[in-house]
This record gives C-alpha cells, sequence and structure tokens, in this order.
C-alpha cells in the first residue's frame, strides 16, 4: 500500500506537471492541434457509408473546424454543401492526455514501468478521444438530416442522446476514463497489497 508521504509526493509532482502543461501557451495548442486532426482525418476521413469528414484548424490554435458532407449529394461542379462546426481540441483531447501524462510521470513506479505505461496508455487515451469525436459526429450527422448519413430512431436515439450528453457534452466523464486508463496501463496488483509485518 502506498505510504502517505509516498502519496502526498506523488501529487504534488502530478500537480505541477500537470499545471505546467496545461499553460495556455499557443505552442500547446497548436502542437496538439495538428496531431489531433491528422489522427480524426485517417480515423473519420471516410465517414458512415457515403460520407466524409474534413478537419481544419479553426480560428484559433485550440479550434478545429468540421465540415461534414455526403459523396452522394456532390454536385456535377465538384461543389458540396456540408455541416459546419467546430470543436475546441484543448477540452476535447489535450486536457485528458496531460493529465494521463502528469499522473504516469509522477506515479511512484520505475521509469521502465512508466514508459511502458505512457506509450500503451496514450494510445488508449487518443482511441478514448477519438470515440468522444465519433458520438459527437454522429450526434451533428442526426441534427442534420439532410446529409442523409444517419437514421436514429426510437432506442437507438435515445442510446445516441444518451452517449452525446454523458460522453461527447461533459469533460468531467471523459476523466474518468483517464483514471482508469492510468491504473490499468501504470499499476500492478500487488502495488496495494499492504505489506505483511515482519515476526
Amino acid at each position: 500500500m502506498l505510504k502517505t508521504k509516498t502519496l502526498l509526493l506523488f501529487l504534488l509532482k502530478a500537480t505541477i506537471i500537470y499545471a505546467l502543461f496545461s499553460a495556455p501557451l499557443t505552442f500547446y495548442d497548436a502542437a496538439y492541434g495538428r496531431m489531433y486532426r491528422n489522427v480524426a482525418g485517417m480515423f473519420f476521413g471516410k465517414f458512415r457509408e457515403t460520407g466524409f469528414v474534413k478537419f481544419r484548424e479553426g480560428k484559433d490554435p485550440a479550434t478545429t473546424h468540421i465540415n461534414i458532407g455526403n459523396n452522394l449529394l456532390i454536385r456535377p461542379d465538384g461543389s458540396a454543401d456540408t455541416a459546419a462546426t467546430d470543436v475546441n481540441t484543448r477540452y476535447l483531447g489535450y486536457l485528458p492526455a496531460i493529465l494521463f501524462l502528469a499522473l504516469v510521470l509522477a506515479s511512484p513506479v520505475t521509469w521502465r514501468r512508466r514508459l511502458i505505461a505512457l506509450a500503451a496508455g496514450m494510445v488508449l487515451v487518443t482511441f478514448l478521444v477519438m470515440f468522444k469525436q465519433w458520438i459527437f459526429l454522429l450526434w451533428q450527422c442526426q441534427q442534420y438530416p439532410w446529409l442523409k448519413l444517419t437514421d436514429f430512431s426510437g432506442t437507438s436515439l435515445k442510446l445516441l442522446t444518451f452517449a452525446n450528453n454523458f460522453i461527447s457534452v461533459t469533460s468531467s466523464s471523459v476523466l474518468y476514463f483517464v483514471v482508469a486508463i492510468w491504473l490499468l496501463v501504470t499499476f500492478r496488483v500487488d502495488d496495494f497489497r499492504t505489506e505483511k509485518v515482519k515476526k
């Protein structure tokens, strides 16, 4: 079991690391935004059966502008109407990522285990963020029925609404999953067992 001194030192380290990386610096947002748009483009460039999604830098480095369209609705001249929206990549992905980074770097385990946890965990956190983006895209398509990319109704629409409200709209629920990923990839069961008193 982690001792009180070790736990306090961990909390102090994690807080300092998170504070350093969460500073509102344009460099952080720009670098993460580029990475986010590249990954999201690979996942959702082709969306559903006939749709497409374009991710571009928004009015500031922390914002990504999204256009959702349907290839079946492209006109002969190559133009098409798209549903446009913006997402804040800082809140959507960057803050969860640096929370995970801070937790792992501050963890009282060996550096080898930290590096392995970072590699595996960052992949899982990225998948989590992309899952959140996927829910958001489905919800947006549902709000623009003329796109003809979704047709949720009844129970499926209720599930989509719940997923959008619980996962896509709020940030707190994703942070819980980030903490769960940190615990999963960083620690072993033995780390939480109380040491036996030697006779």
